[in-house]
């Protein structure tokens, strides 16, 4: 049996919330580290973001040691046309084929189905909405279960439900919930300790958060630095 990780720290390098002092666009993108590695997830839409935000922030590309893609919309892989610049050969792992990221001398893996990527580090798989493939990310720690999504495009309860099912409750839930229903929201309450809405989630989607589950709820935005356990 594997031992999960004592702790998390995720950065969030762009959220379409501003954040003081750093620049920002409609995307997403955070970095995520433990004690062992350091991943980024997603990299915004484009490239000078993500350049400045993590000279801004402190964050050494070169130090990253892998990257997740959630799907392949550009307001998720632009800024990886910087990262390719820093530290050519870093491997991506994507739901589906985005040819542009070996041009900029990435090395793409693409994942067919759920697995583990590193120790405790895992990808739910692709899931499918319509003719689009998308992947979320399940980090697993000591006592917490983190789930980090991009746009949610299958449906964020359909993701919820699908890490659930394979590592158990969920401690936080983060990313771009793609305009969710209320019912979805409820559901993911049930998976969930705490929920962040960010990215295309929609106002609405943190308004009902925030009044209905007022003690799950966690407002990130550009620059946020959320470390794991509370």
């Amino acid at each position: 049996m594997t031992e999960g990780l004592n702790s998390l720290k995720i950065t969030v390098l762009n959220d379409n919330e501003p954040g003081q002092g750093l620049r920002n666009d409609w995307g997403w993108s955070v970095v995520i580290e433990s004690e062992k590695w350091k991943i980024l997830f997603d990299a915004d839409t484009r490239s000078d973001v993500i350049e400045y935000n993590t000279k801004k922030i402190g964050i050494n590309v070169q130090d990253i040691d892998f990257a997740i893609l959630s799907h392949g919309h550009l307001d998720h892989y632009g800024g990886f046309e910087y990262i390719g610049r820093m530290k050519r050969g870093l491997k991506v792992y994507l739901p589906e084929n985005v040819g542009i990221l070996e041009t900029w001398g990435l090395e793409t893996i693409v994942i067919e189905k759920p697995m583990e990527i590193v120790e405790n580090v895992l990808s739910t798989g692709p899931l499918k909405a319509f003719s689009l493939r998308e992947q979320a990310l399940i980090i697993k720690g000591n006592g917490f279960n983190v789930l980090i999504v991009g746009c949610s495009h299958p449906g964020i309860d359909k993701i919820v439900e699908r890490a659930f099912e394979m590592v158990g409750r969920i401690y936080l839930v983060i990313g771009g919930f793609h305009g969710p229903s209320k019912k979805q929201l409820d559901n993911i309450s049930r998976f969930s300790d705490f929920i962040s809405p960010a990215h295309c989630s929609g106002d609405d989607a943190k308004n009902y958060v925030r009044n209905k589950f007022n003690e799950k709820y966690l407002m990130v935005r550009t620059g946020s630095i959320i470390k794991i356990p509370f």
